[in-house]
């Protein structure tokens, strides 16, 4: 075990990202897992999927629905 200085304003974030039952520790670990996490993995998963074109038609049924609106 260590003891690290960090100032009030970072205290007080990591405070409320704290759940019950956790302690600093479990937070920090949770944050440094997360910083590898890139959205760019994620692009093209969809591509050959029906539900793309289902959300294509569910934005256009949207976008028209909004005209007749005005």
């Amino acid at each position: 075990m260590k003891t690290i200085s960090v100032r009030d304003d970072i205290y007080e974030r990591l405070l409320r990202l704290k759940e019950e039952g956790e302690s600093f520790s479990d937070v920090i670990e949770k944050l440094l897992e997360k910083r590898g996490f890139s959205l760019e993995e994620y692009f093209g998963c969809l591509k050959d999927s029906p539900a793309l074109d289902k959300i294509a038609e569910y934005s256009r049924r949207i976008r028209e629905s909004a005209r007749f609106r005005i």
